[in-house]
Protein backbone atom coordinates (compact mmCIF):
# COMPACT_ATOMS: atom_id res chain seq x y z
CA UNK A 1 0.00 0.00 0.00
CA UNK A 2 1.33 3.43 -1.02
CA UNK A 3 1.70 6.11 1.23
CA UNK A 4 -1.12 7.93 -0.42
CA UNK A 5 -3.50 5.36 0.06
CA UNK A 6 -2.26 5.08 3.55
CA UNK A 7 -3.32 8.91 4.44
CA UNK A 8 -5.94 8.92 2.12
CA UNK A 9 -7.44 5.97 4.81
CA UNK A 10 -5.85 8.01 7.80
CA UNK A 11 -7.57 11.11 6.99
CA UNK A 12 -11.27 9.04 6.41
CA UNK A 13 -10.88 7.69 10.23
CA UNK A 14 -9.80 10.86 11.66
CA UNK A 15 -12.08 13.33 10.12
CA UNK A 16 -14.81 12.89 13.08
CA UNK A 17 -12.01 13.44 16.52
CA UNK A 18 -12.67 16.51 17.81
CA UNK A 19 -9.81 18.73 18.66
CA UNK A 20 -8.69 17.37 22.15
CA UNK A 21 -9.70 14.00 21.89
CA UNK A 22 -6.44 12.40 21.95
CA UNK A 23 -4.60 12.30 25.11
CA UNK A 24 -0.86 10.73 24.69
CA UNK A 25 -0.80 10.00 28.73
CA UNK A 26 -2.42 7.15 30.33
CA UNK A 27 -5.20 8.08 32.31
CA UNK A 28 -8.12 7.03 33.69
CA UNK A 29 -11.61 7.70 31.24
CA UNK A 30 -14.14 9.93 31.74
CA UNK A 31 -18.06 9.65 30.65
CA UNK A 32 -17.19 13.14 28.76
CA UNK A 33 -14.62 11.11 26.65
CA UNK A 34 -17.19 8.60 25.71
CA UNK A 35 -18.59 10.16 22.85
CA UNK A 36 -15.39 11.70 21.16
CA UNK A 37 -13.53 8.34 21.62
CA UNK A 38 -17.17 6.40 20.19
CA UNK A 39 -17.50 8.79 16.87
CA UNK A 40 -13.45 8.25 16.18
CA UNK A 41 -13.88 4.74 16.70
CA UNK A 42 -17.13 4.38 14.23
CA UNK A 43 -15.78 6.04 11.25
CA UNK A 44 -12.50 4.46 11.37
CA UNK A 45 -14.43 1.10 10.99
CA UNK A 46 -16.70 3.19 8.60
CA UNK A 47 -13.64 4.12 6.50
CA UNK A 48 -12.38 0.80 6.72
CA UNK A 49 -15.72 -0.45 4.66
CA UNK A 50 -15.05 2.27 2.15
CA UNK A 51 -11.45 1.30 1.59
CA UNK A 52 -11.49 0.01 -2.01
CA UNK A 53 -7.69 -0.87 -2.07
CA UNK A 54 -7.97 -4.05 -0.14
CA UNK A 55 -11.07 -6.52 0.54
CA UNK A 56 -9.61 -7.64 3.20
CA UNK A 57 -10.00 -3.96 5.27
CA UNK A 58 -13.41 -4.35 3.77
CA UNK A 59 -14.04 -7.64 5.48
CA UNK A 60 -12.74 -6.77 8.85
CA UNK A 61 -14.39 -3.47 8.92
CA UNK A 62 -17.95 -5.53 8.40
CA UNK A 63 -16.93 -7.78 11.74
CA UNK A 64 -15.66 -5.13 13.64
CA UNK A 65 -19.33 -3.48 13.00
CA UNK A 66 -20.72 -6.14 15.38
CA UNK A 67 -18.96 -3.76 17.94
CA UNK A 68 -20.59 -0.63 16.78
CA UNK A 69 -24.21 -0.19 19.24
CA UNK A 70 -27.80 0.10 17.60
CA UNK A 71 -28.89 -0.17 14.41
CA UNK A 72 -26.78 2.82 12.43
CA UNK A 73 -24.70 0.11 10.98
CA UNK A 74 -27.63 -1.99 9.45
CA UNK A 75 -27.26 0.38 6.35
CA UNK A 76 -23.50 0.38 5.77
CA UNK A 77 -23.96 -3.84 5.97
CA UNK A 78 -26.47 -3.82 3.57
CA UNK A 79 -24.43 -1.42 0.70
CA UNK A 80 -21.94 -4.06 1.41
CA UNK A 81 -23.96 -6.76 0.07
CA UNK A 82 -23.04 -5.01 -3.64
CA UNK A 83 -19.74 -5.42 -3.46
CA UNK A 84 -17.84 -6.51 -6.11
CA UNK A 85 -15.67 -9.01 -3.83
CA UNK A 86 -17.47 -11.96 -2.71
CA UNK A 87 -15.64 -12.34 1.12
CA UNK A 88 -17.11 -8.99 1.40
CA UNK A 89 -20.59 -10.22 0.27
CA UNK A 90 -20.46 -13.26 2.40
CA UNK A 91 -19.18 -11.62 5.64
CA UNK A 92 -22.03 -8.71 4.99
CA UNK A 93 -24.15 -11.78 5.00
CA UNK A 94 -23.03 -13.10 8.24
CA UNK A 95 -23.01 -9.89 10.06
CA UNK A 96 -26.69 -9.08 8.65
CA UNK A 97 -27.43 -12.71 9.45
CA UNK A 98 -26.33 -12.07 13.52
CA UNK A 99 -28.24 -8.76 13.29
CA UNK A 100 -31.44 -10.58 12.04
CA UNK A 101 -32.12 -7.11 10.02
CA UNK A 102 -35.09 -7.66 8.52
CA UNK A 103 -35.39 -5.14 5.93
CA UNK A 104 -32.43 -6.42 3.87
CA UNK A 105 -33.92 -10.11 3.29
CA UNK A 106 -34.58 -9.64 -0.20
CA UNK A 107 -31.59 -8.53 -0.94
CA UNK A 108 -29.84 -11.46 1.47
CA UNK A 109 -32.25 -13.80 -0.77
CA UNK A 110 -31.02 -12.83 -4.12
CA UNK A 111 -27.10 -14.20 -2.72
CA UNK A 112 -28.31 -17.33 -2.83
CA UNK A 113 -28.02 -17.49 -6.70
CA UNK A 114 -24.61 -15.86 -6.10
CA UNK A 115 -21.91 -17.11 -8.77
CA UNK A 116 -19.96 -17.45 -5.59
CA UNK A 117 -20.54 -20.53 -3.06
CA UNK A 118 -18.89 -18.79 -0.41
CA UNK A 119 -21.53 -16.06 -0.94
CA UNK A 120 -24.44 -18.62 -1.41
CA UNK A 121 -23.73 -19.88 2.06
CA UNK A 122 -23.77 -17.05 3.76
CA UNK A 123 -26.93 -16.01 2.35
CA UNK A 124 -27.96 -19.32 3.42
CA UNK A 125 -26.83 -18.31 7.13
CA UNK A 126 -28.61 -15.25 7.34
CA UNK A 127 -31.59 -16.54 5.92
CA UNK A 128 -31.65 -19.18 8.58
CA UNK A 129 -31.25 -16.26 11.13
CA UNK A 130 -34.57 -14.60 10.02
CA UNK A 131 -37.03 -17.40 10.22
CA UNK A 132 -36.35 -19.20 6.27
CA UNK A 133 -34.74 -22.81 6.80
CA UNK A 134 -35.61 -23.59 3.30
CA UNK A 135 -32.27 -23.50 2.35
CA UNK A 136 -30.10 -24.50 5.35
CA UNK A 137 -29.77 -28.41 4.60
CA UNK A 138 -27.15 -27.18 1.78
CA UNK A 139 -24.80 -25.79 4.42
CA UNK A 140 -24.13 -29.15 5.50
CA UNK A 141 -24.07 -30.36 1.32
CA UNK A 142 -21.32 -27.84 0.63
CA UNK A 143 -19.38 -28.89 3.91
CA UNK A 144 -19.39 -32.75 3.40
CA UNK A 145 -19.33 -32.51 -0.86
CA UNK A 146 -17.24 -29.82 -1.83
CA UNK A 147 -14.15 -30.31 -3.66
CA UNK A 148 -12.63 -27.18 -2.62
CA UNK A 149 -11.25 -26.98 0.66
CA UNK A 150 -12.57 -22.89 1.89
CA UNK A 151 -15.96 -23.38 0.70
CA UNK A 152 -16.15 -26.32 3.31
CA UNK A 153 -14.20 -24.45 6.24
CA UNK A 154 -16.35 -22.04 5.97
CA UNK A 155 -19.72 -23.91 5.86
CA UNK A 156 -17.69 -25.77 9.33
CA UNK A 157 -18.03 -22.65 10.80
CA UNK A 158 -21.10 -21.34 9.37
CA UNK A 159 -23.03 -24.96 10.90
CA UNK A 160 -21.01 -23.89 14.42
CA UNK A 161 -22.55 -20.15 14.09
CA UNK A 162 -26.10 -21.26 13.70
CA UNK A 163 -25.99 -23.20 16.80
CA UNK A 164 -27.98 -25.92 16.49
CA UNK A 165 -27.50 -29.44 18.33
CA UNK A 166 -28.79 -31.29 15.12
CA UNK A 167 -25.42 -30.28 13.44
CA UNK A 168 -23.46 -32.16 15.36
CA UNK A 169 -23.37 -35.70 13.39
CA UNK A 170 -22.11 -33.46 10.59
CA UNK A 171 -19.75 -31.74 11.78
CA UNK A 172 -18.39 -34.89 13.39
CA UNK A 173 -17.74 -36.36 10.21
CA UNK A 174 -15.77 -33.35 8.96
CA UNK A 175 -13.82 -33.55 11.33
CA UNK A 176 -12.32 -36.44 9.65
CA UNK A 177 -11.87 -34.26 6.55
CA UNK A 178 -8.79 -34.86 4.62
CA UNK A 179 -7.77 -30.88 4.74
CA UNK A 180 -6.42 -29.59 8.24
CA UNK A 181 -8.27 -26.09 8.14
CA UNK A 182 -11.74 -28.09 7.76
CA UNK A 183 -10.76 -30.14 10.30
CA UNK A 184 -10.16 -26.75 12.75
CA UNK A 185 -12.81 -25.52 12.08
CA UNK A 186 -15.18 -28.23 12.17
CA UNK A 187 -13.28 -28.57 16.01
CA UNK A 188 -13.97 -25.02 16.56
CA UNK A 189 -18.08 -25.58 15.95
CA UNK A 190 -18.21 -28.58 18.13
CA UNK A 191 -16.55 -26.79 20.83
CA UNK A 192 -19.18 -24.02 20.40
CA UNK A 193 -22.21 -26.43 20.75
CA UNK A 194 -20.11 -28.09 23.51
CA UNK A 195 -19.02 -31.32 22.12
CA UNK A 196 -16.64 -32.35 24.97
CA UNK A 197 -14.60 -34.65 22.79
CA UNK A 198 -14.26 -31.23 20.47
CA UNK A 199 -13.12 -29.38 23.41
CA UNK A 200 -10.59 -31.61 25.04
CA UNK A 201 -8.98 -32.19 20.92
CA UNK A 202 -8.58 -28.52 21.19
CA UNK A 203 -7.02 -28.22 24.36
CA UNK A 204 -4.83 -30.84 23.09
CA UNK A 205 -3.90 -28.70 20.08
CA UNK A 206 -3.32 -25.88 22.12
CA UNK A 207 -0.62 -27.49 23.86
CA UNK A 208 0.94 -29.09 20.78
CA UNK A 209 3.47 -26.48 20.47
CA UNK A 210 2.65 -25.89 16.63
CA UNK A 211 2.59 -22.10 15.76
CA UNK A 212 -0.65 -21.36 14.18
CA UNK A 213 -3.28 -24.80 15.24
CA UNK A 214 -1.75 -23.84 18.45
CA UNK A 215 -3.12 -20.17 18.12
CA UNK A 216 -6.33 -21.51 16.26
CA UNK A 217 -6.96 -23.79 19.30
CA UNK A 218 -6.83 -21.10 22.16
CA UNK A 219 -8.98 -18.78 20.08
CA UNK A 220 -11.16 -21.80 19.42
CA UNK A 221 -11.93 -22.50 23.10
CA UNK A 222 -11.47 -18.87 24.20
CA UNK A 223 -15.10 -18.46 22.21
CA UNK A 224 -16.90 -20.84 24.24
CA UNK A 225 -15.95 -18.64 26.97
CA UNK A 226 -15.86 -21.14 29.23
CA UNK A 227 -14.21 -20.63 32.54
CA UNK A 228 -13.03 -24.61 32.57
CA UNK A 229 -10.11 -23.09 30.27
CA UNK A 230 -8.24 -20.71 32.77
CA UNK A 231 -5.50 -22.93 33.55
CA UNK A 232 -5.20 -23.41 29.73
CA UNK A 233 -4.78 -20.07 28.77
CA UNK A 234 -2.56 -19.05 31.81
CA UNK A 235 0.05 -21.48 31.01
CA UNK A 236 0.03 -20.84 27.76
CA UNK A 237 0.00 -16.97 28.31
CA UNK A 238 3.24 -17.41 30.44
CA UNK A 239 4.86 -20.38 28.38
CA UNK A 240 3.50 -20.00 25.07
CA UNK A 241 6.46 -20.60 22.54
CA UNK A 242 5.02 -17.81 20.13
CA UNK A 243 3.56 -13.84 20.88
CA UNK A 244 0.60 -14.85 19.01
CA UNK A 245 -0.02 -18.40 21.27
CA UNK A 246 0.36 -15.54 23.98
CA UNK A 247 -1.98 -12.87 22.68
CA UNK A 248 -4.78 -15.44 22.11
CA UNK A 249 -4.40 -16.72 25.23
CA UNK A 250 -5.01 -13.12 27.00
CA UNK A 251 -7.86 -12.98 25.13
CA UNK A 252 -9.12 -16.06 26.22
CA UNK A 253 -8.53 -14.71 30.13
CA UNK A 254 -10.06 -11.19 28.82
CA UNK A 255 -13.19 -12.92 28.05
CA UNK A 256 -14.39 -14.58 31.21
CA UNK A 257 -13.11 -11.73 33.19
CA UNK A 258 -9.16 -11.98 33.93
CA UNK A 259 -6.70 -9.26 33.02
CA UNK A 260 -3.74 -10.90 33.24
CA UNK A 261 -2.77 -10.65 29.78
CA UNK A 262 -3.19 -6.66 29.99
CA UNK A 263 0.69 -5.79 29.73
CA UNK A 264 1.62 -8.26 26.83
CA UNK A 265 -1.67 -7.30 24.81
CA UNK A 266 -0.48 -3.12 25.29
CA UNK A 267 2.98 -3.96 24.12
CA UNK A 268 1.71 -5.49 21.45
CA UNK A 269 -0.12 -2.97 19.71
CA UNK A 270 2.72 -0.66 19.92
CA UNK A 271 6.51 -1.05 18.64
CA UNK A 272 8.01 -3.21 20.54
CA UNK A 273 7.67 -6.86 18.62
CA UNK A 274 10.27 -8.31 17.87
CA UNK A 275 9.95 -11.74 18.48
CA UNK A 276 8.43 -13.87 15.54
CA UNK A 277 7.69 -17.04 14.98
CA UNK A 278 8.28 -18.83 12.08
CA UNK A 279 11.44 -18.10 9.32
CA UNK A 280 10.16 -18.54 6.58
CA UNK A 281 6.27 -17.04 7.33
CA UNK A 282 6.86 -12.91 6.52
CA UNK A 283 7.94 -10.77 9.47
CA UNK A 284 5.69 -8.26 9.00
CA UNK A 285 2.70 -10.35 8.49
CA UNK A 286 3.80 -11.83 11.71
CA UNK A 287 3.87 -8.19 13.38
CA UNK A 288 0.14 -7.34 11.64
CA UNK A 289 -1.51 -10.24 13.38
CA UNK A 290 0.21 -9.57 17.07
CA UNK A 291 -1.07 -6.05 16.58
CA UNK A 292 -4.32 -7.28 15.75
CA UNK A 293 -4.69 -9.85 18.52
CA UNK A 294 -3.18 -7.57 21.00
CA UNK A 295 -6.19 -5.35 19.95
CA UNK A 296 -8.75 -8.07 20.49
CA UNK A 297 -7.24 -9.00 23.99
CA UNK A 298 -7.36 -5.26 24.95
CA UNK A 299 -11.29 -5.58 23.93
CA UNK A 300 -11.70 -8.73 25.69
CA UNK A 301 -10.00 -7.46 28.76
CA UNK A 302 -11.95 -4.15 28.84
CA UNK A 303 -9.58 -2.33 30.94
CA UNK A 304 -10.29 1.74 30.22
CA UNK A 305 -7.01 2.58 31.44
CA UNK A 306 -5.55 1.24 27.55
CA UNK A 307 -7.73 3.77 25.77
CA UNK A 308 -5.86 6.64 25.89
CA UNK A 309 -3.24 4.32 24.27
CA UNK A 310 -5.64 2.82 21.92
CA UNK A 311 -6.70 5.84 20.23
CA UNK A 312 -3.15 7.43 20.42
CA UNK A 313 -2.02 4.40 18.31
CA UNK A 314 -4.71 4.63 16.45
CA UNK A 315 -3.69 8.38 14.99
CA UNK A 316 -0.25 7.14 14.38
CA UNK A 317 -1.23 3.70 12.39
CA UNK A 318 -0.29 3.59 8.80
CA UNK A 319 -2.47 -0.11 8.35
CA UNK A 320 -6.00 0.00 7.86
CA UNK A 321 -6.28 -3.25 8.94
CA UNK A 322 -4.51 -2.34 12.06
CA UNK A 323 -6.70 0.42 12.57
CA UNK A 324 -9.75 -0.96 12.17
CA UNK A 325 -9.11 -3.93 14.89
CA UNK A 326 -7.65 -0.88 17.37
CA UNK A 327 -11.09 1.12 16.34
CA UNK A 328 -13.36 -2.19 17.19
CA UNK A 329 -11.07 -2.51 20.63
CA UNK A 330 -12.33 0.89 21.77
CA UNK A 331 -15.76 0.20 21.13
CA UNK A 332 -15.71 -3.15 22.95
CA UNK A 333 -14.23 -1.66 26.12
CA UNK A 334 -16.43 1.23 26.43
CA UNK A 335 -19.35 -0.73 25.75
CA UNK A 336 -18.47 -3.15 28.27
CA UNK A 337 -17.83 -0.04 30.68
CA UNK A 338 -21.44 0.66 29.77
CA UNK A 339 -22.65 -2.61 30.08
CA UNK A 340 -21.32 -3.19 33.52
CA UNK A 341 -22.73 0.68 34.87
CA UNK A 342 -18.93 1.42 36.11
CA UNK A 343 -17.63 4.73 36.10
CA UNK A 344 -14.56 4.60 33.74
CA UNK A 345 -12.26 5.59 36.87
CA UNK A 346 -12.76 2.54 38.59
CA UNK A 347 -10.42 0.32 36.48
CA UNK A 348 -7.61 -0.01 39.39
CA UNK A 349 -9.69 -1.31 41.86
CA UNK A 350 -11.29 -4.24 39.48
CA UNK A 351 -7.89 -5.53 38.40
CA UNK A 352 -7.93 -9.40 38.71
CA UNK A 353 -11.43 -8.95 40.04
CA UNK A 354 -11.83 -12.60 38.84
CA UNK A 355 -9.11 -14.14 40.60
Amino acid sequence: MNEKNRTRFLVLAMAACLPGCVSTQPRGVTAADFADYRELATNAIRAGLTYRENPAVRVGAIEAMESIPGETKLPWLRSALLDEHPAVRFAACIALGKSRDAVSVRAIGRLSDDPDANVRLGSYFARHRLGDTSMTGKIATHLLESKDAGVRRNAAMVLGMLEEPGSIPILARAVLDEDAGVRMHALEALARLGNGDARRELTFQANSGVGADETFAIQALAATRDRKFVDTFRYKLINGAHLETQLAAARGLGLIGIDDGFDIAMKAIQSHIRRIRDRDDPKASQILRARQLGAAALGAIGRSDSLAKLVATLHKSTDPRVQVSLARAILDILAKRRTQGLPFATDARMKRRSR
